[in-house]
């Protein structure tokens, strides 16, 4: 134990006040004293244990590489619980403020892959799940993510690392009118199972995915109601708004990298054709709507207004 404690690697990130604590402690523990030597010991064991758990903790959440290095480790953080879905939707966590999702890490685990949220307030670790809710859609099989309490969103930087899963295909943030919401898509290059589950002590979202065969295979095609591709910025928030209502609404991305408002799918040219005049009356919408077929794993055309 006492040569695992003398190797530990302390990550540089860690704060000067942290490292010089563990120092400090373990200058001490290693000073010659007149104590009976099982008490000795004792207190050496207690203080590598309180050292560990320090780096472990701060580690784990400020850390990214070093939350990579503990994949196969056991017990970081407390199961809050495992999600229920209905319809696709599931919601958790406690109203926060000031909260930053700041990093995304995706790890290949088998046959699966566990993608993880991390919270942060203050530039510490975040103890408890801030309010969020997650929904899984297809036509792209997508999954999207609403943080509630939210002011910043540190962990755009990792969308990078996250396509380059094997099962990802796409991640970008939304936009939000809301400054303390942030939300998130993630589309999937095939149809996945998932299961979602929420930690405390530190904050963390845990989503375990991995392959679907009775999914993959060909399924007809549907026809989305959408508006035109719009590059990102406030006016897909006025768009969103102005749909706020329709059923089935969502923001997805593109071929080109442009953003729309989709306000549901449906089987048939008819009905979707039916909705959309529907939608337009009903909702009072007076800009273009448009129809587009859509193949189940196909990512979304870019549709421009002639205007455009």
């Amino acid at each position: 134990m006492k040569q695992s404690y003398d190797e530990i690697d302390i990550p540089d990130e860690l704060s000067i006040a942290v490292v010089k604590g563990i120092e400090r402690g373990k200058q001490q523990q290693l000073q010659p004293n007149t104590r009976r030597r099982n008490r000795r010991w004792i207190g050496r064991v207690s203080a590598s244990a309180a050292a560990l758990f320090i780096v472990l903790t701060i580690g784990i959440n400020t850390v990214p590489a070093f939350a990579n290095s503990l994949q196969e480790v056991p017990g970081l953080g407390q199961l809050v619980k495992i999600l229920q879905f209905n319809k696709g939707s599931a919601e958790g966590g406690t109203i926060q403020d000031a909260t930053d999702v700041n990093f995304i890490t995706v790890k290949e685990q088998g046959d699966k892959e566990t993608i993880i949220l991390n919270f942060a307030q203050n530039g510490e670790a975040q103890q408890a799940a801030s309010s969020f809710h997650v929904s899984f859609t297809e036509y792209p099989h997508t999954m999207t993510f609403t943080v509630g309490g939210a002011r910043k969103f540190s962990a755009v930087k990792d969308f990078a690392a996250l396509k380059k899963s094997a099962r990802i295909e796409d991640a970008y943030e939304l936009i939000t009118l809301d400054d303390s919401t942030v939300r998130f898509n993630v589309t999937f290059k095939e149809a996945v199972t998932y299961e979602v589950h929420e930690y405390k002590e530190p904050a963390q979202v845990v989503v375990t995915i991995a392959s679907d065969p009775a999914r993959n295979v060909d399924r007809p095609p549907v026809y989305s109601v959408r508006t035109a591709s719009i590059p990102f910025g406030e006016s897909v928030g006025i768009a969103e708004e102005m749909l706020f209502g329709a059923e089935n609404m969502r923001v997805l991305k593109d071929k080109q990298g442009l953003y729309f408002v989709e306000t549901g799918i449906y089987d048939t040219e008819a009905e979707a054709n039916a909705q959309m005049n529907a939608i337009k009356e009903q909702l009072g919408y007076t800009d273009p709507l448009f129809v587009e077929k859509r193949e189940d794993r196909q990512i979304p055309e870019s549709i421009q207004t002639p205007a455009q």
